[in-house]
Parts: structure tokens; C-alpha cells; sequence
């Protein structure tokens, strides 16, 4: 898992100067943040990376419409179903981290 994880942040890292965002991160830097706080707090319960499926457990994050970051950022803050709350354990600037991190994996 961590190789593959080390190729996606050296991926991610080139990708830079292609998608800036405002603030001090670039969105190739939040993504890559993303992929290290998915590792972390998401991938035992949502599959090691968010284009695999879970296996029927638990919601497949592919099924995340783009759209959809609102009712993401909810589920995350108040855990829905088996998945638990994590509002004070991650930041907003975390979770918005993983929103890119999902996204840059399930749309491509």
C-alpha cells in the first residue's frame, strides 16, 4: 500500500503547477495531503484507494457525485450509518483535503 501511495503523491506533486489553487496549497499539494489522511482515517474501512470498491461493507466512494461535497462533508462531520463521526478529529481544511483527494481518483 505504501508504494502505490508514494507513486500517487510523486504523481500528484507534478501535477503542481497545473491546477493552483487560491491559498498557500496548491490543489496537487491538498490532494496529496488528501491521500495521507485517506491512508489514515478511511482506507481500512473504504478500500486502500477510493476507485476500488469496499467490498459491500461500507458506502463505495465511487458512487460520490461531484456535486455531492456538502452531503460528503456532512456524512464525514457526523458520521452516517456504521461510519462514525469524525468532527473534532479532522479539520475542515482536512476533510476538504480528502474531498479533492476522492475526486482526483473517481473521476479520472
Amino acid at each position: 500500500m505504501r508504494t502505490r501511495l508514494v507513486s500517487m503523491l510523486g504523481a500528484a506533486f507534478a501535477l503542481t503547477s497545473i491546477w493552483p489553487v487560491a491559498g498557500s496549497e496548491t490543489h496537487a499539494e491538498k490532494v496529496v495531503a488528501g491521500a495521507t489522511i485517506y491512508a489514515d482515517y478511511c482506507a481500512h474501512c473504504h478500500g486502500e484507494q477510493p476507485h476500488t470498491a469496499s467490498g459491500g461493507v461500507t458506502f463505495d466512494l465511487r458512487r460520490l457525485r461531484p456535486d455531492e461535497r456538502s452531503r460528503f462533508v456532512h456524512a464525514v462531520l457526523n458520521g452516517k450509518s456504521q461510519m462514525p463521526p469524525w468532527r473534532g478529529v479532522l479539520s475542515l481544511e482536512q476533510i476538504e483535503c480528502l474531498w479533492l483527494y476522492i475526486r482526483a481518483n473517481v473521476d479520472r
